[in-house]
């Protein structure tokens, strides 16, 4: 697999975390990250399969929108699979969709739906281009126009998001609608409304993302100390939460870590067959 990473400058920095090119053939499972991605798959297909078994599936063509993951997808890029990826921040993709998020979230979207003759546009262009750098510069200039014509989404759930990914402790819920003079039903509905999402799901996204990279980091020692670390009741709720975005155990992911490299560098992506 080759992998390139670009970080946009301002102002995308403030609503992108990166975009990356990924070039080889990639079976496996995505674990739910915290936010929004969108692809130009630039040769062959990409499937999006609808069962564990890797069975039933979706082929994704040309380019898609996915939404906001809660539960582990599987997928697999075939034939001479080359891909740009464009990684959102939470909230980030507000600003170029121009829409709630909720809409997406647990979707993978055409963007013939979104941006219709500009989709192919920039396909076309990212096809034609001859190395990896034009293709980010295509893509950045794709995102400044789009970014141009948007709003903000609300100051005080850009807050929040804020103040519950920037604690090094976990923060609850309670803690932050205290902070932003905000009630939490009122909140939740900020939530529910942009993200599709409630607070504490965002919350445990957020942790179990903590979880994969600390993983992938270096081999802990003992899963109970990296559980209470992560303010876990206890080895059972860790486990839980794990299985629950993944659908393995701890243990079996950290196995796979030492035999598949290339979790060190995409953490949330396990190859399989």
């Amino acid at each position: 697999m080759i992998f390139h990473k670009h970080i946009p400058g301002p102002p995308l920095d403030n609503y992108i975390d990166c975009i990356v090119y990924i070039e080889g053939n990639n079976k496996g499972i995505g674990f739910p990250k915290t936010a929004m991605s969108l692809a130009f798959n630039l040769n062959d297909s990409f499937k999006l399969f609808t069962d564990k078994q890797f069975t039933r599936f979706i082929d994704y063509k040309k380019y898609w929108v996915a939404g906001l993951q809660t539960q582990p997808t599987y997928v697999e890029s075939y034939g001479e699979s080359k891909m740009i990826v464009i990684q959102f921040r939470t909230l980030g993709a507000c600003a170029f969709l121009n829409q709630p998020l909720r809409y997406f979230t647990n979707h993978y979207i055409d963007l013939d739906c979104i941006f219709k003759n500009e989709a192919e546009k920039v396909w076309e262009q990212l096809k034609e281009a001859q190395t990896i750098q034009e293709k980010f510069l295509i893509t950045e200039n794709f995102l400044y126009r789009k970014l141009l014509t948007n709003k903000i989404p609300n100051g005080k759930l850009v807050a929040s998001i804020d103040l519950l990914f920037k604690k090094k402790e976990t923060i609850s819920i309670k803690e932050i609608c205290r902070q932003h003079t905000i009630s939490r039903k009122h909140l939740n509905f900020l939530f529910q409304e942009y993200l599709g999402i409630s607070p504490k799901m965002l919350s445990s996204l957020n942790r179990f993302q903590s979880i994969l990279h600390t993983i992938s980091k270096s081999r802990p020692d003992k899963l109970t100390t990296l559980a209470y670390e992560l303010d876990f009741f206890d080895q059972a709720h860790f486990n839980n939460n794990f299985k629950r975005f993944t659908g393995l155990k701890p243990n079996d992911y950290i196995k796979n870590v030492e035999i598949k490299p290339t979790l060190k560098i995409v953490p949330h992506f396990l190859p399989v067959g």
